[in-house]
């Protein structure tokens, strides 16, 4: 692992002095359309080398807790049966191999100077201010077009920003002891049509849905686009309450809406 430059660690230091607590979001994170000669390199410099100096600092200045933000990628890519905890990682690309690498490095820091930290699993996250599969589902459906996924019955696991906000507060909250992961969700699974059902609700337009077979769609669709459209990936985010008290204070139509007002808003400054 590259030795962190002396100003850039002088930084850190000063940085997390006097502070009782840390929520880590920084991150590279999946790029569409990866220009870097070695990737899995960039993502780790990124990502684990970044953690690792910021975990050690805040372990030596005796910051009382760090709030990890992770991803369900560091556990996989698609799944059949809903994954808890204490499914075994297997992530399959650059991203997710780096934030487990990450993960790991803070637990092992955690448990190296006895203090604490929280490792927070999301997956797809959406809001204001949202970009990528979300954005584009909600371009699609603003423009009426057909859209060929009314026969998909996959089930995925999403989270509102305001949930996943309310997450990191119950974790920083609650007493806990050494590190701890956690998946985190809306608690509430959609297949794609549903999704983009509620996408049009929250517009007031209507999703124009077609039922062309999913077997056609991955032929048609490159296989990690139609993995991450028609696949599903599901999470089991019981033990976050279970442990913390949380539970989820905005519904899936709620964020929709909150996310609805601001495509709007900035599709009126003429963003796109």
């Amino acid at each position: 692992m590259r030795v962190a430059d002396p100003l850039e660690r002088q930084a850190v230091k000063a940085a997390v002095t006097g502070v009782d607590a840390i929520v880590h979001l920084a991150a590279r994170v999946h790029v569409m359309r990866e220009v870097a000669a070695d990737p899995l390199a960039e993502f780790r410099r990124a990502n684990v080398e970044s953690t690792a100096l910021l975990a050690e600092e805040a372990a030596a200045a005796g910051v009382r807790q760090l709030v990890l933000a992770s991803t369900v990628k560091a556990v996989g890519e698609v799944n059949s049966v809903v994954w808890t905890e204490s499914t075994p990682p297997a992530p399959r690309d650059p991203y997710g191999i780096s934030k487990l690498e990450a993960e790991r490095l803070v637990f092992e820091v955690a448990e190296r100077h006895g203090s604490r930290a929280a490792i927070l699993r999301f997956p797809l996250v959406y809001g204001p201010g949202v970009k990528g599969n979300i954005l584009r589902l909600f371009a699609l459906v603003d423009r009426g077009l057909p859209l060929p996924f009314g026969a998909v019955t996959n089930r995925r696991s999403l989270l509102y920003v305001g949930n996943l906000v309310a997450a990191v507060r119950s974790v920083l909250e609650a007493p806990l002891g050494g590190a701890e992961t956690f998946f985190v969700s809306d608690g509430r699974d959609l297949s794609l049509p549903s999704l983009l059902q509620l996408i049009g609700e929250a517009l007031g337009k209507p999703a124009r849905l077609m039922r062309v077979p999913p077997k056609l769609l991955r032929l048609l669709l490159p296989s990690a686009e139609s993995e991450r459209l028609i696949g599903s990936l599901t999470v089991d985010a019981s033990r976050l309450s279970r442990i913390t008290g949380y539970h989820v204070p905005h519904s899936v139509e709620e964020g929709l809406r909150a996310t609805a007002d601001w495509y709007r808003a900035t599709r009126a400054r003429g963003a796109w």
